[in-house]
């Protein structure tokens, strides 16, 4: 279990960000594009879409040919808000939910999709329980979530100035994988980094706060940064320009894809041939 923030912390975050959120989300495009292209051939039926966001990925799902009902959940009702006033499918339903807690019916959904969301989940033993206990026999998760070696740069920077946790820190990928085991077969976790180029620092915390992404975890600094300890991070980061003159911002993808066991589930749930929106507890 990591230390990570009250789940109402997170929908805060994500909510106030919202309307601004697509402008600076190139890093949870190239995610999504990477996931469905990982995954697009084995969606199919009702598919539960975590931490829908702006929606980004959810559009992707619909898109594909076997998939006849989408569910978009998320903690943050702005971004929920967003959806639907931007999204306009009737094979799609959104619903503010806890992903650790989903109030689903059991054995209601195909596929689980989900794109850099679950990291904000602090426990990962709930998090799958409840995804296996939704997923029909046979179900599949695709999920992308990041590794602790995302903004490696920034938090070096912050190490030259204190020992603060000023970044936010994501699990190992052994202590993923020991998360998804009990619950998943056929568990097939990769890693791939994507490494974004920025001008100036500023630009860089600028973004993160935009995305609802700056550091949530308990262990950060209770007082305010001073304007001498942001300076000297800068001057730190600054040393690590690459030869364009770029500053280099970088993130460990981990991209599941892991089956629910054939026998998990004796009987399905009277959901199963309805709509998603009938499945809620």
């Amino acid at each position: 279990m990591s230390s990570l923030p009250s789940v109402a912390q997170v929908a805060q975050a994500f909510s106030q960000a919202a309307r601004h959120y697509d402008a600076v989300a190139g890093l949870q495009r190239q995610a999504a594009d990477h996931l469905i292209g990982q995954c697009a051939s084995n969606l199919r039926g009702q598919v539960l879409d975590i931490g829908c966001g702006t929606g980004y990925l959810t559009r992707q799902v619909l898109q594909q040919a076997a998939v006849t009902q989408v569910l978009g959940v998320d903690v943050a009702e702005g971004m929920l808000d967003w959806c639907r006033e931007h999204i306009s499918d009737a094979r799609c339903d959104w619903l503010q939910a806890d992903a650790q807690a989903l109030p689903l019916a059991d054995s209601s959904l195909d596929g689980v999709v989900s794109s850099l969301a679950i990291q904000w989940c602090a426990d990962e033993q709930a998090l799958f329980s409840n995804i296996s206990r939704v997923l029909r026999s046979d179900g599949r998760l695709f999920a992308t979530t990041l590794g602790p070696d995302t903004l490696s740069e920034l938090r070096w920077a912050w190490q030259q100035v204190d020992d603060f946790q000023h970044v936010n820190e994501f699990v190992p990928q052994a202590e993923l994988l020991h998360a998804v085991q009990p619950y998943f077969s056929q568990i097939d976790i990769q890693v791939h980094t994507i490494c974004l180029k920025f001008d100036k620092v500023s630009e860089i915390l600028r973004e993160l706060k935009q995305l609802g992404a700056s550091n949530h975890n308990l262990g950060a600094s209770r007082g305010l940064t001073t304007g001498n300890q942001l300076r000297s991070m800068t001057a730190a980061y600054e040393s690590l320009r690459d030869e364009q003159g770029k500053l280099p911002v970088s993130y460990q993808i981990y991209t599941i894809n892991a089956q629910q066991p054939l026998a998990c589930h004796c009987e399905q749930s009277e959901a199963t041939s309805g709509s998603l929106a009938m499945a809620v507890l």
